[in-house]
């Protein structure tokens, strides 16, 4: 079902986001989770309830016309895929100096359909048929040119039907294989004296798992542990498989969330770090809003 976006209430979320970022007191918002680098937040309107997913500041119009047209085009190569992804707009406002602030904006869905929780909530039954229809998803559509984040959180079962949730970085890639997302941008919530260091350092790690049906599997199975799901990880990767190319074990799988937490967890640290500085000794707003913690 198509929608419009309600550009007055985006208007005054964005001015409460601001107000937040000022004070450091998000309690006026409703947040619905944290990603790594971006938050989501529910806006309630007359015409119903939204999720808006804020993203980093755009240094320019250029770069934010840029991003909107490859979410676009990635929610475009997903649906050719196989996967069905919640209808997405993009929302923004102009700032000073040529800057934008954005937000992907998708209709509000039922809290408890979310997959993270029906794992949870329903039977083996569930989980099981679940995973399979995962699969079938991922073998259609990630190629070493397409990527997937598929992670638990990512998905939502409506009526019967798998529909992802996050495009907001499309994953990507040109004919060498380099990214087309506008990856600075989104290590601009890094000190930045250290943004380029850990840019060249931990893209590759970060990345490279999302292009490859094994890599995808190995990240979803590892984030069970951060979900407190690990009883679900054996039985899922004998379903695993039977249909890669190369068998998971166990301990791989908990050898990789143990590596990719640690990573996670120092590029929070320098966050946190970086907002300590501009908040006590630069005494200016720091531009993203931070998890207070992230239970790994």
């Amino acid at each position: 079902m198509t929608f419009s976006v309600p550009s007055d209430a985006m208007d005054t979320l964005e001015d409460q986001v601001t107000q937040a970022l000022r004070t450091t007191d998000d309690r006026a918002l409703t947040i619905l989770g944290y990603g790594e680098v971006t938050l989501v937040l529910r806006l309630e309107t007359g015409a119903g309830a939204f999720a808006c997913k804020r993203l980093p500041v755009f240094p320019s119009r250029e770069r934010l016309d840029r991003h909107s047209a490859l979410v676009d085009d990635y929610v475009t190569r997903l649906d050719k895929g196989g996967v069905s992804v919640a209808e997405t707009r993009m929302w923004h406002r102009s700032l000073r100096g040529g800057r934008a602030v954005a937000y992907c904006v998708q209709k509000a869905l039922p809290e408890e359909r979310l997959c993270s929780r029906l794992l949870h909530t329903a039977g083996d039954a569930w989980c099981e048929g679940f995973f399979e229809r995962f699969l079938d998803r991922v073998e259609s559509t990630v190629t070493p040119r397409l990527g997937l984040d598929g992670q638990a959180s990512n998905w939502i079962d409506v009526d019967g039907e798998l529909v992802y949730l996050d495009v907001t970085t499309p994953l990507m890639r040109d004919e060498r294989e380099r990214e087309l997302l506008d990856v600075p941008l989104f290590f601009t919530s890094l000190p930045w004296l250290m943004r380029d260091v850990v840019r060249l350092a931990m893209t590759k790690s970060i990345f490279d798992k999302f292009y490859s049906p094994r890599g995808v599997v190995l990240d979803f199975l590892g984030n069970l542990h951060k979900e407190r799901l690990e009883r679900l990880v054996p039985r899922f990767v004998e379903q695993a498989d039977a249909r890669l190319d190369r068998p998971l074990d166990t301990e791989e799988i908990s050898a990789y969330y143990r590596d990719d937490a640690r990573m996670w967890e120092l590029i929070q640290r320098l966050r946190r770090a970086d907002r300590f500085v501009h908040h006590k000794i630069l005494h200016r707003p720091y531009p993203f809003l931070l998890p207070r913690r992230v239970t790994r």
